[in-house]
């Protein structure tokens, strides 16, 4: 048994829901949370600043004495070399098993442009649903407007566009393949209620827990959780209090 946090990074506040997947799967496990906002969006950025800022990050978490990092951010997942994900520190990034879709003609992943780039999603759903067409959806701008509390008829142009423009209506099947998504999930619903969504984040909690059982590392009792991020603190408190239904310890980070 291991009772060290598990470390939780991404660009901003998307990563909270996988944080909150986390806790509803494995309550027993703390978690330790850093969330780059200062630097965000990272979906428009390089892959080679996407890598330095992760970089950046896992020095962080890893200096907190985490026992595992989950990167949860697609951006950062699917930009990384392989080596980011070795060392002594455990590092599961976000899952592309879709498997629990059904069968559909038609699906989409809806992403930042630097996910829809890698065509990682595009391999996943295509391995999940062979035969199927695909609609890759780069929502360009959704994440930081998410981020930064944007008016709610704001996110609806940016998503109403993206689906437009990218012929996605008519999917039976979709993946939010940014964390930051599920946070407007009730749009994505109303913009396409014949459609079944997918959130990669409780498949990425099912593997890191699976890593670290084989490890006999899982906690047996929850310590203390803390939330850093690199700006808008505050913002940020208010947003982690309404995903986990309670007040949670948060403090402002430099990277």
């Amino acid at each position: 048994m291991d009772n060290r946090p598990i470390g939780i990074m991404d660009s901003g506040v998307g990563g909270l829901t996988v944080a909150a997947a986390l806790r509803r799967v494995r309550p027993e496990e703390s978690i330790l949370y850093i969330g780059d906002s200062r630097r965000n969006p990272y979906g428009e950025r390089t892959p080679e600043e996407i890598t330095r800022f992760a970089e950046e990050m896992k020095a962080f978490l890893i200096g907190k004495g985490v026992k595992a990092i989950l990167v949860a951010c697609n951006t950062i997942t699917f930009n990384t070399p392989r080596s980011f994900y070795e060392g002594p520190v455990p590092v599961t990034g976000m899952s592309t098993d879709f498997s629990s879709l059904p069968k559909v003609k038609k699906a989409a992943v809806f992403a930042t442009p630097a996910s829809i780039a890698s065509h990682s999603h595009r391999r996943g759903l295509e391995a999940a649903l062979p035969g199927a067409a695909i609609a890759e959806v780069p929502c360009d701008g959704l994440a930081h407007a998410i981020e930064t509390g944007a008016p709610e008829a704001e996110i609806r142009e940016i998503l109403q566009g993206c689906i437009r423009r990218y012929g996605a209506e008519d999917t039976g099947a979709a993946v939010l393949g940014c964390t930051h998504y599920p946070l407007v999930r009730p749009l994505f619903e109303e913009l396409m209620p014949e459609t079944v969504f997918c959130d990669p984040a409780e498949q990425t909690v099912a593997e890191t827990l699976r890593r670290l059982e084989a490890d006999d590392a899982l906690a047996e009792s929850c310590g203390d959780d803390v939330f850093y991020f690199t700006a808008a603190a505050e913002e940020a408190a208010a947003l982690t209090e309404k995903v986990f239904g309670k007040t949670m310890p948060v403090r402002p980070a430099e990277l």
